[in-house]
C-alpha cells in the first residue's frame, strides 16, 4: 500500500522543484482520502468530504484571483470501480489540477492568501498522493 500523507518532506518539495523545469506545465494529480469527521478547531461537525469541498471552493476562487495563466483544474470526481488491478478501497475522489509551472505551483500553495484557505483542506484531509506529471504525451 502507498504512504499517504497531508503535507510534503522537505526533500519532496525540493526534488520537485528540481524535476520541473521553468515554463514548462505541471499536472497535479491528487489521490484523495478523506477523514470521516472533519477536524476544525472549533468543533464544527461536518463530513471531511464537505470540508474538502470549501477548501476546492476556495482554492479555485485564489486561482483565479491570481489570474495566473494556465492554471486550471482538468478533472475531479469520485473514486468509481476498479477496472484493472485491485485496491483497498483507499481513495475517495481523484483530482488533476494544471499549473503553467513548478515554481508557480509552489508558489501559489505558499502564498500568505492560501495559508487562509488551507484549514479546510488540513480540517478535511486524511491523506493523499499528490503526483507531479510532466505535459509529455505517452499516446
Amino acid at each position: 500500500m502507498s504512504e499517504i500523507a497531508v503535507d510534503p518532506l522537505p526533500e519532496q518539495v525540493k526534488a520537485f522543484l528540481a524535476n520541473h523545469p521553468d515554463g514548462e506545465p505541471v499536472y497535479m494529480l491528487n489521490l484523495l482520502k478523506f477523514k470521516a469527521r472533519a477536524t476544525y478547531k472549533d468543533g464544527e461537525d461536518i463530513s471531511g468530504a464537505q470540508a474538502y469541498a470549501r477548501y476546492g471552493e476556495a482554492f479555485g476562487k485564489l486561482v483565479a484571483s491570481l489570474n495566473i495563466d494556465g492554471a486550471h483544474s482538468v478533472f475531479g470526481g469520485k473514486m468509481g470501480s476498479w477496472l484493472i488491478g485491485q485496491g483497498e478501497g483507499e481513495w475517495d475522489a481523484v483530482a488533476i489540477f494544471r499549473y503553467p509551472d513548478a515554481k508557480t505551483m509552489f508558489a501559489t500553495v505558499s502564498s500568505e492568501a492560501y495559508r487562509k484557505i488551507h484549514k479546510h483542506r488540513k480540517a478535511g484531509l486524511e491523506g493523499q498522493l499528490l503526483i507531479a506529471c510532466d505535459g509529455g504525451s505517452i499516446f
